[in-house]
């Protein structure tokens, strides 16, 4: 299954459809017909993607629940022995301006997300039983079927068949073509999931070519604790202070020989550097509309900051980068070859997505690489064994197929394998 076919049925469906199950049997074991519905869609509403989130929208909830109950109750007094409205266009306007102070007083106690269902509650007792004998015992039955519904939706989503976790483990992964969708994306389910591990203390990184801009802008929505490995291994960058804590920048006679090289090729090449933990691209005169279609999409990225190259003085670069159709790359590192510069120098050259023919060539200090970058963390997490995942043979020690979705549910298998299964 790729990111584009029909998504997965989730935990938190199972979840949810377990506990509205819970609800109806409850409801036929005290023989409560109206706690059928109520109860269901309480359960409903608390069944959340993460445990915290599933926390806040109980004791939201129970606010909201409480909130309106007792409008619903002032509302059902009033009816019986001060107004005597009910049925009329009066008593309509009355439930209908009920609803501003029971919703109002949940915004003002911090419960707006159940301000939704403090008004179900209201309107429940208002509007179906506010001319029976004995209303306020159905506002008690509906306060209490309400919380019977978020007392099952929380015990349920923190139901968790016992598993082991490997903390012990540093946890790998790319992004083009392993968590990332050809969109650019996550998919709502990675997303999810991947947090609900980082949340549980999994050891967890990326190691990526793409700069730590583009790994924000990308996987902003994730909560990394460690750091992540950036440009191919030029970088390890802190996600969360964003910071660099350890770079790898080419000798500054290495990046102007090169330079050179790329304008004698009739290049523009974009020197990307770091100064005071920020993301420098100097750039120059574009040759080609590829250039000036990338300047263009990320010049006004929070992330980066384009300089002309007029000002490169003494900024310490940690790759260049240029493009162009991709017969015009080759004869560019065939150039740098010739140079010598090779030998001094590691090159990369991809194609380059969104501009058809064309491709990318990087160069970065020789010595920069992915592998070591993951050691030197692995030595200061106190980590002795770390699983790369990867959909290329040969490219990492666990290969996965079929999209991101199956990338998240293998790190899943691998990080928090259940009980009675071996590593």
């Amino acid at each position: 299954m790729t990111d584009h076919a029909v998504p997965p049925i989730g935990m938190r469906m199972v979840k949810t459809a377990v506990a509205v199950l819970i609800c109806l049997l409850l409801s036929a074991l005290v023989d409560r017909e109206d706690m059928r519905v109520y109860s269901t869609i309480a359960a409903l509403l608390c069944i959340q993607p993460y445990a915290q989130d599933t926390k806040v929208a109980a004791i939201q909830r129970a606010v909201g629940t409480a909130i309106g109950s007792v409008f619903g109750v002032a509302v059902l007094l009033m009816e019986m022995y001060v107004l005597h409205i009910w049925g009329t266009l009066t008593g309509y306007v009355v439930a209908a301006v009920g609803i501003v102070p029971v919703l109002w007083i949940s915004v003002v106690l911090h419960s707006a997300n159940a301000a939704a269902l403090s008004g179900i509650v209201f309107l429940s007792i208002t509007v179906t039983h506010v001319t029976d004998a004995t209303p306020w015992i159905f506002a008690w039955y509906r306060m209490w079927e309400t919380l019977a519904g978020i007392a099952v939706g929380v015990a349920v989503n923190a139901f968790q068949i016992p598993r082991r976790k490997r903390r012990d483990v540093l946890f790998v992964s790319g992004l083009d073509g392993v968590l990332l969708t050809e969109e650019d994306t996550l998919t709502p389910y990675s997303r999810v999931q991947l947090n609900r591990m980082l949340d549980d203390g999994i050891q967890f990184t990326l190691a990526t070519a793409r700069t730590p801009a583009s790994v924000l802008e990308t996987t902003g929505a994730l909560r990394f604790r460690l750091p992540v490995v950036v440009m191919d291994g030029a970088a390890l960058y802190d996600m969360a202070r964003k910071r660099y804590l350890c770079t790898r920048p080419l000798p500054r006679e290495t990046v102007l020989r090169c330079e050179e090289i790329f304008q004698a090729q009739g290049f523009q090449c974009f020197l990307n550097g770091v100064l005071d933990d920020n993301l420098i691209i100097y750039y120059g005169e574009f040759q080609n509309h590829a250039e000036e279609e990338i300047f263009e999409k990320l010049r006004t990225s929070p992330y980066r900051c384009y300089v002309s190259r007029r000002y490169f003085k003494d900024c310490p670069i940690l790759y260049l980068m240029g493009i162009d159709r991709t017969e015009r790359v080759e004869a560019l590192r065939d150039a740098l070859e010739a140079a010598g510069l090779l030998e001094r120098v590691k090159v990369r050259m991809d194609s380059a997505a969104g501009f058809p023919g064309c491709s990318y060539l990087k160069v970065y200090e020789r010595s920069a690489s992915r592998e070591e970058m993951l050691e030197r963390l692995k030595g200061e997490l106190g980590l002795r064994r770390s699983v790369l995942l990867t959909s290329q043979e040969g490219h990492g020690d666990v290969v996965v197929k079929g999209g991101a979705n199956q990338v998240v549910k293998r790190l899943e298998q691998l990080y928090e394998p259940y009980f009675w299964k071996r590593n």
